[in-house]
């Protein structure tokens, strides 16, 4: 078993500055370890802090406590005391970020926005946009719409873009918040078969799946993240 993701006794409080430093704390000495090929479905009651690990995971939010050690190119890189260039290197090459929603980016094209990442990956922009277009078609996204900015798009078809651009670099480890929420059945089921294929090359995914049809799909186990004792009735 290849250890991909090691975090160790987690802690994050916010502090709710607006109502005279209220502090929430949402995790509290929280581990997960994944190893390669697995996918990881984090469960729990609302309010658990499931969106909030995703975030620590990809360094998007700073924690209080603990380390998340991420394996990046052989050797181990702590998130929680990276610098930030060593995080743009962790996330360029190894670790992928599919959230619930596309920012949108003026004037550019779903082609070059899907296309992008593998341009940083040293793809000629020839090669990368052919596969941007393979990525968007089978996700469902017209022909027609390639060379438009999807801002106009529907929130279904942004989404896909989403999905394309966070999934076409084939990184070792992605993490996925409710990437199908937004979804017709047709196309949950063609983002299942790329989380699918993607385990299949040996990822390690760790995913938020409120729709118990695609988690029963792709997990292959679950993390009931525990609320924080604060929160505890």
């Amino acid at each position: 078993m290849k250890l991909l993701i090691d975090a160790q006794q987690l802690s994050k409080t916010f502090v709710l500055h607006q109502q005279h430093g209220l502090a929430l704390p949402v995790l509290a000495d929280v581990s997960l370890q994944v190893a390669a090929g697995e996918c990881v479905a984090l469960t729990g009651p609302s309010g658990a802090g499931k969106s909030t690990l995703l975030k620590a995971l990809y360094a998007n939010y700073l924690v209080g406590g603990g380390s998340i050690r991420i394996r990046h190119q052989g050797s181990w890189v702590d998130m929680t005391s990276a610098r930030p260039h060593e995080i743009a290197a962790v996330r360029r090459h190894t670790l992928g970020y599919v959230s619930q929603f596309l920012r949108v980016i003026p004037r550019v094209s779903a082609l070059d926005i899907v296309a992008e990442p593998l341009l940083e990956w040293g793809y000629s922009a020839q090669e990368a946009q052919q596969q941007a277009g393979a990525w968007l078609a089978r996700l469902n996204i017209g022909e027609r719409l390639w060379q438009l900015p999807p801002a106009t798009f529907s929130g279904g078809e942004q989404q896909r873009v989403n999905i394309a651009r966070g999934m076409i670099a084939p990184r070792p480890i992605l993490l996925l918040d409710e990437p199908t929420a937004s979804l017709d059945a047709a196309n949950r089921a063609v983002v299942v078969e790329l989380m699918r294929e993607a385990r299949q090359r040996g990822a390690a995914l760790v995913g938020i799946f409120h729709d118990e049809d695609t988690r029963a799909a792709v997990a292959s186990r679950i993390f009931d993240v525990p609320l924080a004792p604060a929160l505890c009735a």
